[in-house]
């Protein structure tokens, strides 16, 4: 549910007077919702979107529900990340809410943020709990802080446009792993996808169901480990058919799709980061958009669209 503010609020929070701001959303600068009652709310992502656009500093950033100190240091990705990991390990989930917020609001790809902030630090802790230098537990812990970090990004991004081409994604079979995929969800939304994370260990009819009914323009899967090779080949075939027959992309990630498992898979496109998977996905977002704005195409013309949009 989107949380929404009074001007009022937002004006301290900035430091401007009410009227000022009143001016703003009039000019539609920052979208605003009426009460039953007719009065003016603003939603907080239509807030940090317009916030992070123009680079406007936050005076008191608690009055949005944001760390104190939110928005007013300047981060290097290179010390954030090292700050970032030591907060994860150590438990200390303010200071890391602090990052996150300090590196949206000073206009930090999101995709970056995830690769060179998020999985870089997840990556040497896991080097550090294969040394003994990290309890299970301290890395468990990080787990659920970055978990809900990732959900309260979410919660800042503005929410798709009605008619918004749709993405799903999760891991199959075997792969628990949540971070990856909670991570493509919100960088797809970012880009303006109607994006949803489908969870974890899907069993890979479950995906073919999914892709059957949602009809999805981008499919993510994030692969970070396989118990059966010979399963997981006949279930991507599956996937890879319900995807054709659906005009769907297919995009795959992660650590256990080895170039040898690659090179047996005849089907969508690889990425080794997030920033990968957004590359890929731009394009096939501004393709989409045309193809809504303009008269529809044949299944050939899209199908063919969007076998350009993979290999180019």
């Amino acid at each position: 549910m989107r949380r929404l503010i009074s001007p009022k609020q937002v004006a301290r929070a900035i430091g401007v007077s009410e009227s000022s701001l009143k001016r703003w959303c009039d000019c539609g600068l920052i979208r605003a919702e009426r009460t039953a009652g007719g009065h003016r709310r603003l939603p907080l992502d239509s807030v940090m979107s317009f916030l992070r656009e123009r680079g406007i500093r936050l005076v008191e950033p608690e009055v949005l529900g944001l760390p104190v100190s939110a928005g007013t240091t300047e981060w290097t990705i290179e010390r954030a990340q090292t700050r970032f990991q030591e907060g994860l390990v150590s438990g200390d989930e303010e200071t890391c809410r602090q990052i996150v917020h300090d590196l949206f609001l000073g206009r930090h790809d999101l995709a970056r943020i995830c690769d060179e902030v998020f999985a870089r630090s997840f990556h040497a802790i896991g080097d550090l709990w294969s040394c003994g230098e990290v309890e299970a537990y301290e890395e468990r812990r990080a787990c659920g802080m970055a978990l809900r970090l990732i959900h309260e990004l979410r919660s800042i991004i503005p929410p798709p446009d009605a008619g918004a081409p749709v993405a799903i994604g999760g891991t199959v079979e075997t792969d628990p792993y949540t971070l990856p995929t909670a991570m493509a969800e919100i960088v797809l939304r970012g880009q303006g996808w109607d994006a949803t994370s489908l969870g974890t260990l899907l069993p890979f009819e479950t995906v073919v169901a999914a892709v059957e009914r949602l009809r999805p323009g981008l499919v993510w899967l994030s692969v970070s480990a396989i118990a059966d090779e010979a399963r997981f080949l006949d279930g991507m075939r599956a996937v890879h058919q319900a995807i054709s027959a659906s005009d769907s992309a297919l995009v795959l990630g992660g650590c256990a799709l080895t170039p040898e498992l690659r090179r047996r898979m005849a089907c969508g496109a690889f990425g080794d980061t997030i920033q990968h998977l957004a590359s890929i996905a731009a394009p096939l977002i501004a393709a989409r958009r045309l193809a809504q704005a303009a008269p529809a195409s044949s299944g050939s013309e899209n199908a063919a669209r969007r076998d350009a949009d993979l290999n180019a």
